[in-house]
């Protein structure tokens, strides 16, 4: 009977036992070591993240705080040698109603809730009118009766270089030629000339949100 081979058991102080295991120790060594740079990239990465998605929102928030800032603080241009009137309350008025406002030429004060239509008028409009008009940021100009008739013509051309938000009256009484209104503001003038620059200043800058059409 043939001699049965017995299998050969490592010893454990085998030099090629204990090289395999000190290959399989460091095997999971490098797994583990792998697995923490891993991880640490990810937390940087997620911490990089964050950071910006932080200053994007400070960056935002700064945009909107300056936007802000210059929409509420930054002057509106002024046309030099103008009078800044105080504001009388505006709120709306009854149908029907009239009002004292201590001046033939409003800037401000109680308005009717339907815009008044904007143009050139042969008759004087009423106060009532005057203040709805600037209430919706159209420039009323009033001229006096009197006016030469090359200033009168230069009023109405004024007028018609918009198609909305500026009115052109008749008044008796005024002190001046011609007296601009808008929103607050009021200048007199001898002439037209430097009408359209009040105009273009303040045209349509007003609390009020309404339509003024030319003639509507």
């Amino acid at each position: 009977m043939a001699q049965q081979k017995k299998k050969r058991r490592r010893n454990r102080h085998d030099p090629d036992r204990a090289r395999v295991a000190a290959q399989r120790e460091e095997a999971r060594r490098r797994q583990r070591e792998e697995r923490r740079r891993a991880a640490m990239a990810q937390q940087r990465k997620d911490q990089r993240m964050s950071l910006v998605k932080r200053w994007s929102r400070m960056a935002l928030v700064g945009a909107g705080v300056t936007a802000a800032a210059l929409w509420f603080f930054w002057p509106d241009s002024e046309v030099e040698g103008v009078t800044v009137v105080p504001e009388i309350r505006a709120v709306p008025l009854a149908e029907g109603q009239t009002v004292e406002y201590g001046t033939s030429t409003p800037t401000s004060g109680e308005y009717r809730e339907d815009a008044q239509a904007c143009g050139v008028f042969d008759e004087e409009i009423t106060t009532e009118a005057a203040a709805t008009a600037v209430y919706y940021g159209a420039v009323v100009l009033w001229y006096s009766p009197d006016l030469p008739a090359a200033d009168r013509e230069a009023l109405i051309a004024a007028a018609s270089a918009y198609d909305s938000h500026v009115v052109v009256s008749p008044q008796e009484g005024l002190e001046a030629p011609i007296v601009a209104t808008a929103w607050r503001r009021l200048m007199a003038y001898d002439t037209a000339a430097g009408v359209d620059e009040f105009i273009d200043t303040y045209r349509m800058r007003s609390p009020g949100d309404g339509d003024c059409p030319i003639g509507g």
